[in-house]
C-alpha cells in the first residue's frame, strides 16, 4: 500500500512517535501497563479455571464465540447464526468467521494467549496511528495537562482490560478504522505517496464492515472524495468512485457467495442485530431504556429505525454542508459510534473505547484556536463544551463501571452512560455545525 524507503515521511512520523514516548513518562508507563493488561489476562485464563469453569466467567467468552463461529461456517455454515452452542449472539458476516479459520488449526487455548498478545500490539500500533493523524493531519501539539492527559489513556485506557479480558476483537476493528481515517486524510492533503490508495480505502471499509457491520454507516461519508462543489456545479470523479466501490466489492465477494448459497442466512443475519438478545445485560442505548418504561421488547427494532432516521439524518446533514477542506472525520466517524450507541438495542459500555479512540485525532480541534475567537461569548461556549466533553470521556474511559453495576444490580439497563452519550452527541454536533 504505502511506498517504503528510508526517505519516506511515513516513517520519519512512525520514529517522531517513538521519540515522543521515549521522551515522556507517562506514555512509556502506559507502554508498561499494556503489556500489563495481556500478562493479567492470560494469567486468568490459566489460573481462574483452577477455581471456577472459565466458561462461567467473562475470560475468553467472545474469542470462544468467534473461534466457534470458524469452525461452524466450515462444516455446517447453515448455523452460522443459530449455533446452540453460543453462549452470546454471533452477529457478524461470513467473512468475519472465515478470518478466524487460522485459529481451528492450533488448541483453543493457545489461540486465545497468541490473540491476546495480538491485541495488545495493535493497541500499540492504534496510538501510532492516532499520534500521527492528529499531529500531522490535524496540527495538534500536545503542550496542554488536559491534551497529554487524553493521550496517556489512548495507551492504557482502563476500559479496554474487560474487552482483552473478553478476547474481544474491538481492537482490531479500531486499527482498521484508523488506517481508514488516515487514508481519507491523506486524499485531501497528500502527504503520503500511496499506492492504490482509493481502493485501499475501499479495501479497508469493507474489512471493518465484516468486524462491525454498523461500519456501513460510514459509507457515506465518502461522499466528499467523489463529489466536488465547482462554480455551483455538482462533479462527480467516476475513477474514485469506481476504486472506491471496487474495495468494497472484493471485500465482500465472500459475504455474497454465502448469501447466494444459503439465502436463510440473510434474515437470521438480520434477525439477531435487530432483536434483544441479551435482556439481562446493562446495556448503554436508549432504545433499551424505552423498551424498560413502556415494558415491551417487541418495540425495539421500530425504535431503532426512528431513532437511526433521526440522529444519523442530523449529523448527515451537518456534514453536507460542511465545505470539504473543514470536514473533521475523527469527529463524523465517533459520531457513528455514538449514534450505534445510543440506538442499538444491545450496545454496551464496551464501545465507547472505539467511540475515543476514534474521535481522538479531532477532539481538540478547538483547543488550539480558541485565543483566536473574537466572540467572548462564542469562545465561553467553546470552553463548555471542551469541559463537558472531557468529563464524559473520562467516565466513559476510566470510571464505566457505575453505570454496569447499578444496571446489574438495581435497574434492568445502565441508567447513567445513555444520558452521556445524549449529551455528547448534542455537544459534538453543536461543534460540528459551528465548523461548517
Amino acid at each position: 500500500m504505502f511506498e517504503i524507503n528510508e526517505s519516506n515521511l511515513l516513517i520519519q512520523d512512525l520514529k517522531e512517535c517513538t521519540a515522543h514516548i521515549k521522551k515522556t513518562n507517562a506514555l512509556k508507563v502506559s507502554l508498561f501497563l499494556n503489556l500489563i493488561y495481556v500478562v493479567i489476562t492470560i494469567s486468568c485464563f490459566f489460573i481462574v479455571p483452577i477455581f471456577t469453569p472459565i466458561e462461567n466467567t467473562i475470560i475468553a467468552n467472545d474469542y470462544r464465540i468467534f473461534y466457534q463461529s470458524a469452525q461452524t461456517i466450515m462444516e455446517n455454515p447453515m448455523l452460522l447464526y443459530t449455533l446452540p452452542d453460543y453462549n452470546m449472539p454471533f452477529r457478524y458476516l461470513p467473512l468475519f468467521a472465515l478470518l478466524f479459520i487460522p485459529y481451528t488449526f492450533i488448541p483453543f487455548e493457545v489461540g486465545f494467549v497468541i490473540h491476546t498478545f495480538l491485541l495488545g500490539i495493535i493497541q500499540t500500533a492504534s496510538f501510532y496511528l492516532i499520534y500521527i493523524i492528529s499531529t500531522h493531519f490535524y496540527n495538534i501539539k500536545y503542550n496542554t495537562k488536559i491534551k497529554r492527559d487524553l493521550l496517556f489513556l489512548v495507551m492504557m485506557a482502563p476500559l479496554q482490560v474487560p474487552m482483552i479480558l473478553m478476547g474481544q476483537i474491538s481492537h482490531i476493528f479500531i486499527f482498521l478504522m484508523l488506517i481508514l481515517l488516515l487514508l481519507i486524510e491523506n486524499a485531501r492533503e497528500k502527504r503520503y505517496y500511496i499506492k492504490y490508495q482509493y481502493i485501499s480505502t475501499g479495501l479497508i471499509l469493507g474489512l471493518g464492515i465484516s468486524f462491525k457491520p454498523f461500519a456501513i454507516l460510514i459509507i457515506p461519508f465518502l461522499a466528499k472524495l467523489v463529489i466536488t462543489f465547482d462554480a455551483k456545479r455538482i462533479k462527480i470523479n467516476f475513477g474514485i468512485l469506481f476504486k472506491l466501490l471496487l474495495g468494497l466489492a472484493i471485500t465482500h465477494i465472500i459475504n455474497v457467495i454465502y448469501v447466494f448459497i444459503y439465502p436463510g442466512l440473510v434474515q437470521e443475519f438480520l434477525n439477531i442485530n435487530s432483536t434483544a438478545q441479551i435482556l439481562n445485560y446493562p446495556s448503554s442505548s436508549l432504545t433499551r431504556i424505552i423498551s424498560v418504561v413502556f415494558g415491551s421488547f417487541s418495540i425495539e427494532p421500530i425504535v431503532m429505525i426512528i431513532l437511526t432516521f433521526i440522529l444519523y439524518g442530523f449529523i448527515y446533514s451537518v456534514y453536507l454542508i460542511t465545505p470539504s477542506e473543514k470536514v473533521n472525520y475523527p469527529s463524523y466517524f465517533g459520531m457513528v459510534l455514538l449514534l450505534v450507541m445510543i440506538i442499538f438495542t444491545d450496545s454496551w459500555f464496551l464501545n465507547f473505547l472505539i467511540w475515543f479512540m476514534l474521535v481522538f485525532s479531532g477532539l481538540f480541534q478547538y483547543e488550539d484556536e480558541i485565543n483566536l475567537i473574537s466572540s467572548e461569548n462564542f469562545k465561553k461556549n467553546l470552553k463548555i463544551s471542551n469541559f463537558i466533553t472531557y468529563k464524559i470521556t473520562y467516565y466513559g474511559i476510566v470510571y464505566f463501571s457505575a453505570g454496569v453495576v447499578i444496571g446489574l444490580t438495581i435497574y434492568p439497563t445502565d441508567p447513567i452512560l445513555p444520558f452521556f452519550l445524549i449529551v455528547l452527541y448534542s455537544n459534538l454536533l453543536w461543534r460540528l455545525f459551528r465548523n461548517r
